[in-house]
């Protein structure tokens, strides 16, 4: 039989789910492979029977097999065999079957590779967990990977390939979450989508922010919709008993906290008339008794409030770098809970995928990592650090290239100029005046303050370049890192990129470090 393809990594296909035992443990068909698959199984039903092959079959053997669930023959490796009967695996799907009805297989057709693909998913572990012991999600899971078509995109070379999966333009790590905390099932996702318009803009008011991919807004229809449904959950007599209790299924029910009636998606079944749920609401999880019907309004209307998730193009996958994101999202957001808010609806669902914008400005370039260069460590929590921007980078490219300079008789406070530093030009600023010589910053180089001689004078187009230099902390034990491990780390040319979780122009701006995607947090942590 041929190899398979062996480099796989950062190849990106169209799938199809063949078969799925778990995220760890599943099989994929390219969707070009279509064609292929169906033109074998076609020739296999032609195949006359064998009656003596048994005989001479051991493991590892490729045959024909029936598959007893459709009575199609299908192509098989042999994995194991006891008295008259063989266990084999399928190899243009995956799933492995005890079978006694097999044929041999033509060399033509055992020349095609293998069309089923062994993957597990990246990063799964918690879903894992959730599914292989909630019997009811696994079966959503199951019945729906069964049904569409994903984009695979390979992350390893060899089998079992370790990958990721999108459906919708989402991760499937997203659709079985919403499973687990929203009760957001397949079928409701499709619904929910068609709330909301791609594109649409509205304003905003912050009620809670848990993470990028989960916050909640209230919009300027949320206290018309909140007021009609209150009005008839608290009027309303005559209910229909809920007579179906499923994951994800949408009711009215009661409190066990409070024994206020809600709108809620049911999350876990304890017992008939007791269930977890999520409320649709108000974005929180709680036991429910007494649980009826939603019909009418209560079934068509909205939450009145939103669940959102930030939208970040471009992110790479680095789940530290994602954490403190999200760190740094919800100190914004706090601080900016009382502003003006609005967002622009990038896809729909829920959570709807949002642009937020605060006081015009977007959100999301507003937290984004930022590239900086780390000057005058004194302290884990005493740093300087200068945003190494584009027009950072352009100054200093342009003025390695200039030779001579004319010198300034008298400098002024608060203008930029040249200086000459161990052969190489900088710009500065004036900070005192000496007989002799003068203290200057070098205002691209963390602000750095030396003594020199002489400054001269700078091309006019350099002087009005904009620089932006910040006093921060780490915020760090010292007892558990080490600062000479940072300043071993911190130069001139060394490139880190910044995530800022609090503003402090006082005591310094508490931000965190990455440099080449790893946390510098645990490239200083002490042995």
């Amino acid at each position: 039989m041929c190899d398979k393809l062996n480099t796989m990594k950062n190849k990106c296909w169209d799938a199809y789910i063949s078969y799925f035992y778990s995220f760890k443990n599943f099989y994929i068909q390219n969707k070009n492979d279509q064609q292929a698959i169906q033109d074998i199984t076609t020739s296999l039903q032609l195949l006359e029977n064998e009656d003596s092959m048994s005989v001479s079959m051991k493991p590892g053997d490729l045959v024909a097999a029936k598959y007893e669930n459709d009575g199609l023959w299908y192509r098989a490796k042999i994995l194991n065999i006891e008295e008259n009967a063989f266990t084999v695996q399928f190899i243009d799907y995956g799933n492995s079957e005890l079978s006694s009805n097999l044929k041999i297989l033509p060399e033509k057709i055992a020349c095609y590779r293998a069309m089923a693909y062994h993957c597990m998913l990246d990063d799964v572990e918690h879903e894992e967990y959730v599914i292989l012991t909630v019997n009811d999600i696994y079966s959503i899971i199951f019945d729906f990977l069964g049904s569409i078509e994903v984009i695979v995109t390979f992350l390893s070379h060899e089998e079992t390939y370790l990958v990721n999966m999108k459906w919708d333009d989402r991760c499937i790590k997203t659709l079985v979450n919403n499973i687990i905390s929203y009760g957001i099932t397949p079928k409701t996702y499709e619904t929910l989508k068609e709330i909301d318009q791609s594109g649409a803009k509205m304003a905003v008011n912050l009620i809670y922010a848990e993470s990028i991919n989960e916050f909640y807004v209230e919009t300027e229809d949320s206290k018309e919709i909140k007021n009609k449904i209150e009005h008839i959950l608290e009027n309303e007599t005559v209910w229909e008993p809920l007579t179906e209790y499923k994951i994800g299924k949408m009711a009215i029910a009661k409190s066990i906290t409070d024994s206020r009636w809600y709108r809620v998606r049911i999350l876990m079944i304890h017992k008939e008339g007791e269930c977890t749920c999520y409320f649709i609401d108000y974005g929180v999880q709680d036991k429910c008794s007494e649980f009826y019907e939603a019909v009418g309004y209560l079934k068509s209307a909205p939450p009145f409030i939103k669940l959102c998730s930030l939208h970040i193009p471009n992110m790479k996958k680095n789940e530290k770098l994602f954490e403190c994101l999200s760190k740094s999202f919800t100190n914004e957001m706090e601080q900016c809970k009382n502003k003006k808010m609005t967002m622009t609806v990038v896809k729909t669902g829920e959570p709807i995928v949002v642009e937020l914008f605060v006081d015009d400005f977007n959100v999301a370039k507003l937290i984004k990592p930022i590239p900086v260069i780390v000057f005058n460590v004194i302290h884990l929590n005493i740093l300087t650090v200068q945003v190494n921007s584009p027009s950072r980078q352009a100054v200093i490219t342009e003025l390695s290239t200039i030779k001579t300079l004319n010198p300034v008789e008298r400098p002024k406070y608060c203008k930029m100029y040249g200086a000459l530093v161990n052969d190489h030009w900088y710009r500065a600023e004036l900070k005192n005046k000496f007989k002799s010589s003068m203290d200057i910053m070098l205002v691209d180089m963390g602000s750095t303050v030396i003594n020199v001689e002489n400054v001269y004078e700078l091309p006019k187009h350099l002087e009005n370049v904009k620089y932006l230099t910040l006093r921060c902390t780490l915020g760090l034990d010292q007892k558990y890192f080490s600062v000479y491990k940072l300043k071993q780390i911190c130069n001139s040319k060394t490139e880190f990129m910044m995530i800022v979780f609090e503003n402090n122009n006082v005591d310094g701006h508490l931000i965190r470090l990455f440099l080449n995607d790893e946390d510098v947090t645990t490239i200083i942590k002490k042995d």
